[in-house]
C-alpha cells in the first residue's frame, strides 16, 4: 500500500494536533472528533481527516466505526516527527530539488515520472510523492497519459512581478477587513520565532527564513476573516517558494527581513492595523525592488555556480 502524502498545511496541523493531545495528557482510548478539531484549528474537515488518516498510518490512532478516530497510544509517547525521519528528509530534499530544477528550466515543461526516476536515482514512490505535493501546490498538473505538465511556478520576471503586484492589492487590505479578528497567541508565537532568528541569524537557513515569511503572511490573511484572502496568500506562497529560496540564500539579511515583519507584528499586537497595513505595503514594495535587482543575476548564473547554489539549498546529489 502506498504511503499517505500530506501537504505542508496538513503537516502543520499534525504538529498542532499532537501538541494539543500532549497538553491535554490524552491517553489510549480517547476519541479525536473530526468536527471539533476542524473548528478549533479553524480549517475545514478535509485536512483534519487527512491528518487523522496519516496518524492512523503511523499507528497513533485507529478508525473505529461510529466512534471516529481513537488514540492507540498515550499522547506523551507520540513523537513530533515519525520514525521515518530520514526517509522524510530525503523526500523533502527531492521535492526542493525538483522545484529548483523546474524554476531554472532544467526540466522540460512536460515530463514523465520515469524520466525523473532516472534523473534523480529515486524510486517510483519517492518521485510520485514529490509530484503529488507539487500538484497540490498548483505547480504541476497531470495529463490523461503518463506526462506531467508545469503549471504555476514563478520562473519569469514578469510572472514574479505580477504576483507581488497582486499581493500589494489584497494583503494590506486584509488588515483592514471588518471581519478582522486577532489571533493573539499565534501572533505572539510568531513574534517569538522572529526574535529568536534575529538573536541567532547565522543559524537560520534559507528554508527556515522562507518558513518565517510564509507563516507571517498566512497568519495575517487568516486573521482577516476572509477565506478567499487566505486561499490567495497560500497559493502565492507556494508559487513563490523557488524564487524566494534562491533569493534568500544569496543575499537576504535574516536580521533585516525579520525585523521588517517584527515591526508589523508589534503594530498588529497593539491594534494599529492601519499603520500595519502601511508598513506591509512598504515591505512588499521593497521586496519588488530587491527582486528586480537580483532576478536576472540569479536566473543567468553559469551552470557550475547554479548547481552549487541549488545543492546548497537542497543538499541532495543528482
Amino acid at each position: 500500500m502506498e504511503k499517505i502524502v500530506i501537504t505542508k498545511l496538513q503537516q502543520d496541523l499534525f504538529s498542532k494536533v499532537v501538541r494539543k493531545l500532549k497538553d491535554e495528557h490524552a491517553t489510549v482510548g480517547d476519541n479525536l472528533i473530526e468536527s471539533s478539531l476542524a473548528q478549533q484549528f479553524e480549517v475545514s474537515r478535509t485536512p483534519i481527516r487527512a491528518v487523522l488518516n496519516y496518524m492512523s498510518e503511523l499507528g497513533i490512532t485507529k478508525a473505529v466505526p461510529y466512534k471516529g478516530f481513537v488514540l492507540q497510544v498515550d499522547a506523551e509517547s507520540i513523537e513530533g516527527k515519525d520514525s521515518t525521519s530520514n526517509e522524510k528528509s530525503r523526500q523533502d530534499k527531492l521535492y526542493l530539488r525538483l522545484l529548483m530544477d523546474l524554476f531554472f528550466g532544467e526540466i522540460e515543461s512536460a515530463f514523465s515520472e520515469k524520466e525523473l526516476q532516472e534523473r534523480y536515482s529515486a524510486s517510483r514512490g519517492e518521485v510520485h510523492r514529490a509530484l503529488l505535493l507539487l500538484e497540490t501546490d498548483g505547480i504541476l498538473r497531470r495529463s490523461p497519459g503518463y506526462k506531467w505538465h508545469l503549471d504555476g511556478v514563478l520562473n519569469t520576471l514578469e510572472r514574479h512581478t505580477e504576483s507581488y503586484r497582486c499581493r500589494l492589492i489584497f494583503e494590506p487590505a486584509g488588515l483592514l477587513e471588518p471581519s478582522w479578528k486577532l489571533n493573539l497567541k499565534a501572533f505572539e508565537e510568531c513574534r517569538e520565532r522572529h526574535l529568536k532568528a534575529i538573536q541567532n541569524p547565522t543559524s537560520v537557513s534559507a528554508i527556515e527564513l522562507f518558513g518565517l515569511s510564509e507563516e507571517f503572511h498566512e497568519l495575517v490573511a487568516a486573521c482577516s476573516g476572509n477565506r478567499f484572502l487566505l486561499s490567495n496568500m497560500q497559493q502565492h506562497n507556494r508559487m513563490r517558494k523557488a524564487t524566494d529560496l534562491v533569493s534568500m540564500h544569496i543575499q537576504s539579511s535574516v536580521i533585516k527581513s525579520c525585523q521588517r515583519r517584527l515591526d508589523i507584528i508589534e503594530l498588529i499586537l497593539h491594534g494599529k492595523n492601519q499603520d500595519a497595513a502601511h508598513k506591509l505595503t512598504q515591505l512588499l514594495e521593497n521586496d519588488v525592488r530587491v527582486m528586480h535587482y537580483t532576478y536576472n543575476d540569479v536566473i543567468n548564473l553559469p551552470p557550475p555556480e547554479r548547481e552549487k547554489l541549488v545543492k546548497s539549498i537542497t543538499d541532495i546529489d543528482v
